[in-house]
């Protein structure tokens, strides 16, 4: 049986550390929203539903199901901002500078935002709702850096049939776009354990890392069957791996 260390919830503090935690959570997304917009992570609509998630999950989960949250960001922006200019040449970047739109942040947030609503209802199980919810945010993390890093590698084959593909093809899969999955997965994996544990524990390292990279196959094979057939939007297939990836989850560690 895994030993959890007890995560920081407001439900568990007394008034004045409620007080001063609410005051903090407030501070750190009033930071980042403006943070958000300067650096060109998300457009205007995008950063403020992105407030406003991060403070329901904040309040409902605890401080640390955000900057888990804000963890992902940061990574998948640095993975969105690597290799740029290549990536501007060859029209497959992300927005004009990098920024997403409100969707992106929807659509990636939504299976951590259910997690979320179900953990209210069983409070006494925040260690396991944490995993599932860091579980989810693997599985974008990966496929965000498969896709922003992958879209370099000129040797791509399509997942369902292994016939080459260009580059940023949906359902495209190269070398070097799986070693970087695993990379955006142990990212979210390693910050989930150091929260979870305070300290890096093997087990939920490697079961949130190769979780993800799962999730992240899920992405790719929905996009070469759905997407590029128009049957759905990358913001339904970004959820439907997620949620999907979660739900297998959730079944295994119960």
């Amino acid at each position: 049986m895994r030993v959890y260390q007890e995560t920081l919830g407001f439900k568990k503090e007394d008034g004045n550390t409620t007080l001063a935690m609410v005051l903090l959570t407030i501070l750190i997304l009033g930071i980042l929203f403006v943070a958000s917009l300067k650096l060109n992570v998300l457009d205007l609509r995008g950063s403020t539903i992105a407030l406003f998630i991060g403070a329901f999950i904040s309040f409902i989960g605890s401080i640390y199901w955000l900057i888990l949250m804000l963890i992902f960001v940061a990574s998948s922006f640095i993975a969105t901002k690597a290799f740029f200019k290549t990536k501007k040449l060859m029209k497959v970047q992300e927005g004009q500078n990098g920024e997403r739109k409100a969707s992106n942040v929807t659509y990636a947030a939504v299976t951590g935002i259910i997690i979320t609503f179900i953990y209210a209802l069983y409070p006494h199980m925040q260690n396991y709702f944490f995993e599932l919810f860091a579980i989810s945010f693997a599985v974008i993390n990966s496929d965000t850096f498969a896709s922003e890093i992958g879209v370099i590698d000129k040797k791509v084959y399509m997942i369902t049939n292994f016939k080459k593909v260009n580059p940023g093809v949906n359902g495209g899969v190269s070398l070097t776009g799986e070693l970087a999955a695993l990379l955006g997965g142990f990212i979210i994996a390693i910050s989930y354990s150091l929260f979870a544990y305070r300290s890096v524990q093997a087990y939920p390292v490697a079961l949130v890392t190769l979780a993800g990279f799962a999730g992240c196959q899920i992405d790719s094979v929905l996009g070469s069957l759905f997407e590029n057939r128009g049957k759905l939007n990358k913001g339904q297939v970004n959820f439907l791996a997620s949620f999907l990836t979660v739900a297998a989850s959730a079944a295994l560690i119960v």
